[in-house]
């Protein structure tokens, strides 16, 4: 890997030239968040950043993905990364070229191989750089509780008879207890960004994962929620336990440590009526009636679940 701090620059922008002029190279739109990313010679992917063009704060989620590579996770799950610079304004990172997961070929076998490979990056190392990253929530204050049971009861009340208000009162009095018990999870490493479009395949069906902007240490139920959450908003309905079963017994057979599935169920469950409470009642005015039942009753009944109220 090229780390000495000599900039790619001029020789990148030759070789985007040159490679147009012989239709060797093309960009494709997969960069999120600013990074231009182009395809070379039909084998690799060349991912470049530049400070200046995107926006505020995006360019250090893209220095921890770099230092990420950098620091050579020994995961089979990781593209194979065959240039790699990280200077102050600029990224550029060049790794083998993976083929997309098609959401045609979604099977029971494909989903626990999934399970498999998430379970595998939950137990390596957590890398030097990366161990003061725990992203733990804070407890909320008494106005922002207000502010958060405000906000509900101004969506519910654009929907007259349609809603029991009452549960705002009791979740707003059980909130900090419940974001504690939630925080109790151990933390290990997490993708954090982890969904179906960042899953590629390689040799012989391996599983890759790319996009690793989000890395951190994290509790193993947000990865586990956000792919499953996202599954679910294109369509695809998956059975929790069973997914959730598959993981934990991978998890097992890598670190030995047994794990509850229902207790991560329960931790998955708890993060969306944290999230629920505090963020869902800004997008939901003016919505209509349905939408609003549907994340108000799942914040409800998850509630009602794990905390017996």
């Amino acid at each position: 890997m090229n780390l000495n701090g000599t900039s790619m620059a001029p020789s990148l922008a030759e070789m985007i030239k040159e490679g147009k002029k012989n239709n060797t190279i093309k960009e494709i739109n997969l960069g999120q968040g600013g990074a231009t990313v182009y395809e070379l010679d039909g084998t690799r992917i060349l991912k470049h950043v530049i400070r200046d063009k995107i926006d505020n704060g995006m360019f250090d989620t893209y220095v921890k993905e770099a230092l990420f590579y950098q620091a050579k996770c020994p995961g089979t799950f990781l593209p194979k990364v065959d240039n790699l610079e990280i200077l102050p304004d600029e990224i550029i990172i060049v790794m083998k070229k993976y083929n997309s997961l098609n959401r045609a070929d979604f099977s029971e076998d494909l989903l626990k191989k999934i399970a498999g490979v998430l379970a595998c990056i939950h137990s390596e190392s957590v890398p030097e750089f990366l161990s003061d990253n725990d992203a733990r929530t804070n407890l909320l204050s008494q106005d922002d509780i207000a502010g958060c049971a405000k906000g509900w009861q101004s969506v519910l009340d654009e929907h007259p008879g349609a809603f029991d208000d009452s549960v705002i009162d009791k979740i707003s009095q059980d909130i900090n207890d419940i974001i504690s018990w939630h925080d109790s999870e151990k933390r290990i490493l997490s993708h954090g960004d982890f969904h179906w479009d960042n899953i590629l395949t390689g040799d012989a069906g391996k599983l890759i994962v790319c996009d690793w902007q989000g890395v951190g240490v994290r509790g193993a139920s947000e990865d586990l929620s956000f792919f499953m959450s996202r599954l679910g908003a294109d369509g695809i309905s998956v059975d929790s336990l069973q997914f959730l079963s598959w993981y934990t017994s991978e998890y097992n057979r890598l670190t030995g440590e047994t794990v509850d599935p229902s207790e991560l169920e329960r931790h998955i469950k708890t993060a969306n009526v944290i999230t629920s409470f505090r963020f869902w009642h800004n997008y939901l005015h003016g919505n209509d009636t349905e939408r609003v039942r549907g994340i108000f009753d799942k914040m409800v009944s998850d509630y009602r679940e794990c905390w017996k109220r």
